[in-house]
């Protein structure tokens, strides 16, 4: 139980300090440096790597080295592609089920409408409130009660979260997100699941296409 929780903290370490860009694409990953960092033992960290890898953060060769994964124009076009195949078919499932009550999903649009917008520079702060933009779209998920496609989302989310940290960046795009997450609990309780399924294509895709025109303006 004591291993497990350390092994917890070290993952949401190195996960936030990978999302955040504090550990860069690429970078090479010490693990008896790590374990001295955090002051816990190797073996956490071994598992942290494992659990990491599943998630798409780093590359984990055994024995060998560890590296931050790299990320890239066509890595973040099939991420999207895969984000955009599960939240829709999330709402072919609401459709089936009938579903139109979205207490969670509502909660959590709500809680991103309190927080305010923190300064760039403080990184910290900005993972706090990209997670309570992100909650809205694990939370439509997870109204599905489909535990295989929550599973399916939970695998690409973090690696998402990366590219999605440097959308909300951009000042004013909290406050698009939070409008159009709240049009999309409105389809849904008319029982405008087509409609709903429309615009959660088009809301992705509107990131989609920022996020590529500013890796591509980055690259040149």
């Amino acid at each position: 139980m004591e291993i497990k929780t350390v092994t917890n903290i070290a993952t949401e370490y190195l996960r936030k300090q990978i999302v955040t860009g504090e550990l860069a694409a690429g970078q090479r990953l010490n693990e008896a440096d790590l374990a001295s960092r955090l002051n816990i033992s190797r073996p956490p960290i071994r598992e942290a790597f494992r659990i990491l890898e599943n998630e798409h953060l780093v590359v984990n060769i055994p024995r060998k080295w560890t590296n931050v994964s790299e990320i890239s124009i066509e890595d973040l076009q099939d991420i999207y592609q895969a984000r955009v195949m599960l939240e829709c078919y999330a709402i072919d499932i609401l459709k089936a089920k009938n579903i139109r009550e979205l207490p969670n999903v509502i909660a959590s649009v709500e809680s991103a409408s309190n927080l305010s917008i923190p300064s760039q520079d403080n990184r910290e702060k900005v993972f706090t409130y990209l997670k309570a933009f992100v909650d809205f779209h694990i939370k439509l998920i997870e109204s599905t009660g489909n535990n295989w496609v929550v599973h399916f989302y939970d695998s690409i989310s973090s690696h998402l979260a990366r590219y999605q940290f440097v959308y909300l960046y951009i000042p004013g795009s909290g406050r698009r997100s939070i409008e159009e997450h709240q049009h999309i609990i409105s389809l849904i309780k008319r029982g405008s699941y087509g409609k709903a399924k429309k615009f959660v294509r088009e809301h992705i895709n509107y990131t989609f296409e920022f996020l590529r025109n500013k890796m591509l303006q980055t690259a040149r």
